[in-house]
């Protein structure tokens, strides 16, 4: 199965959940699909993929014990 394909199968599976039938996601342009899925992503609480390495990291390191 070609990527694109998986791709396909999954935004309608996802868009599904909006009640879209595949023949609307079909005719759906790249950006308004993208856009569907944005803003489901947005109303889950998943955080969008930052861009030009403007991530912040954090790493957490544990305190040794002094008494062990």
């Amino acid at each position: 199965m070609f990527e694109a394909e998986k791709n396909y199968r999954s935004a309608v599976i996802l868009l599904a959940k909006f009640g879209f039938t595949a023949q609307e996601v079909r005719a759906m342009c790249h950006a308004e699909v993208a856009a569907w899925i944005a803003s489901w992503q947005a109303s889950q609480g998943i955080k969008m993929q930052a861009e030009k390495g403007n991530t912040v990291h954090y790493n957490l390191m544990r305190r040794k014990n002094k008494g062990a």
